[in-house]
């Protein structure tokens, strides 16, 4: 082989490794701002169309075999041994959700604005790509809590963004271009986010709100059998009562994690008795195809107080497409739930992972919400990865709207969320927990910048930056015709 393709290879190996290894638990600074720097060397050689198809195919498959470890546990485990099996599911898994790896090196076009326009490219694939797919990729400097400030005015995608072109201009600077403009650039940003990171973290004035967390880790109920429902129910009314009646203080909320009960719908089973308190939980209704899925408020008496029909829905595992009978419905409506620690809007499963859907809601309920409340359940993956990732993922809808976020997890991670993306009380994955937890709340409805307007703003730089890459490569052009057009008027006999 040549050592000119082994060295490539390394490269991108390199890359991959680092990638992935700012969007777990473990995110270092400043891995994230390295992370793309073998690939903008690689670029800069000017590689032929078929070499930056084959190095963007390497790369993908290299990113997918790093970073999805945990699709390929999710596989092991439901198919209960087949390694070679699970191996093929979490490599397809990890390439459909690695496209814009492959993209940006087929249009790694060069030119003077080629930063702008990479960066816009890579944006445009992640709020295109992962719509479909619930893990979203973008942030890869979870370590650099100052820089993640600025989601509160761009949201995770224009973090994005923002990292791709100044991780661009670092690369630049390394080479010797544009140092001071660069550095520059690079403290006034992380300047802003340190103030910001400053005045979020200042002790609040707001009152505080006792909200329990009740992490059951029991294996998910995904059946509609009315028996396991019953069976789930009860060791989760048990669990609650006998934290209740040890706690020296009563809750003003409850929240229970997905997977609580079954997916059978809330009359089956036969109510959930009163506790005295009231209680947020995933429910089930029937409907002309699979249903809804839905979170649920009860008042003090059981009574049902309010209702969210869940309506962001993954691919495959909530929706299949042709297969009305075998997808659950999407919600009419955006609903908060009115629970006696204030307006709360509620995340079902992975619809807390989509930034411009949860800054949608905000925006669509008048910004009436003071605290969020997510409920999930991580235990079909099998790891502990996914637990840590999703509940980085989520830190980041914090910042965006600045709210409090109380998560309650089936299988962990479950704790609660400051507006400045700082988790407390976090639970350990897989054991049963009980959280009674203090929660500063906000009397204060309103919209950050990012939830008034969402990804609009972004899609208009991402537009302007492509026109300007075209007008760039027209100009060179240009000038490339005019310089050959001088060379052979200078040399008529040729």
């Amino acid at each position: 082989m040549d050592r000119r393709w082994v060295s490539h290879f390394l490269l991108l190996l390199l890359s991959a490794i680092l990638i992935c290894r700012t969007v777990g638990n473990s995110a270092l600074w400043p891995l994230g701002w390295m992370a793309l720097w073998p690939v903008f060397y690689l670029l800069e050689q000017r590689p032929k169309w078929w070499e930056r198809l084959l190095m963007g195919s390497i790369w993908l498959f290299c990113v997918s075999q790093v970073g999805f470890p945990y699709a390929v546990s999710t596989a092991y485990h439901h198919l209960k041994g087949h390694l070679f099996q699970a191996w093929l599911m979490g490599t397809i898994l990890g390439v459909v959700t690695s496209t814009r790896y492959l993209v940006f090196f087929l249009f790694a076009f060069q030119g003077r604005f080629r930063g702008l326009y990479w960066a816009s490219l890579w944006s445009a694939c992640e709020l295109l790509i992962w719509q479909m797919m619930p893990v979203y990729g973008a942030v890869h400097i979870l370590g650099d809590r100052p820089f993640l400030q600025w989601a509160e005015w761009v949201g995770a995608p224009g973090v994005a963004w923002l990292w791709f072109y100044l991780s661009f201009r670092l690369y630049e600077a390394l080479r010797g271009r544009h140092r001071k403009a660069t550095l520059l650039l690079f403290a006034v940003t992380h300047l802003v986010g340190w103030l910001s990171l400053r005045h979020w973290s200042q002790p609040t004035t707001a009152p505080l709100h006792k909200i329990a967390v009740i992490q059951g880790n029991q294996p998910s109920a995904m059946v509609q059998s009315v028996e396991v429902g019953l069976k789930a129910r009860e060791i989760m009314l048990e669990q609650t009562g006998t934290f209740l009646s040890e706690s020296a203080v009563v809750p003003e909320v409850v929240v229970w994690p997905e997977a609580s009960l079954p997916l059978v719908e809330y009359t089956k089973l036969q109510g959930i008795p009163f506790l005295g308190v009231e209680l947020v939980f995933t429910d089930y209704e029937p409907g002309t195809q699979a249903g809804y899925v839905l979170a649920r408020l009860l008042d003090r008496e059981g009574k049902s107080k309010a209702v969210y029909r869940k309506r962001k829905l993954i691919m495959m595992g909530e929706w299949t497409p042709g297969d009305p009978k075998h997808s659950f419905q999407v919600g009419d409506k955006d609903e908060i739930l009115p629970t006696a620690a204030g307006p709360a809007l509620p995340l079902v499963c992975f619809e807390g992972l989509w930034p411009s859907f949860v800054a949608d809601f905000q925006r669509n309920t008048g910004g009436q919400a003071t605290w969020l409340v997510h409920m999930g359940s991580e235990s079909s993956f099998g790891s502990d990865l996914a637990c840590y990732q999703s509940l980085n993922l989520l830190s980041v809808r914090s910042i965006e709207l600045r709210r409090p976020m109380v998560r309650a997890d089936n299988s962990g991670v479950s704790g609660w969320i400051d507006p400045a993306g700082r988790v407390h009380e976090a639970t350990a994955p897989f054991t049963k927990a009980n959280l009674m937890l203090d929660v500063p709340i906000p009397r204060r409805a309103g919209l950050t910048l990012y939830a008034r307007y969402a990804d609009r703003p972004l899609w208009c730089l991402v537009l302007l930056c492509v026109l300007l890459q075209i007008a760039s490569a027209r100009t060179s052009h240009q000038q490339q015709v005019e310089t050959e057009a001088d060379g052979k008027a200078g040399h008529p006999g040729e």
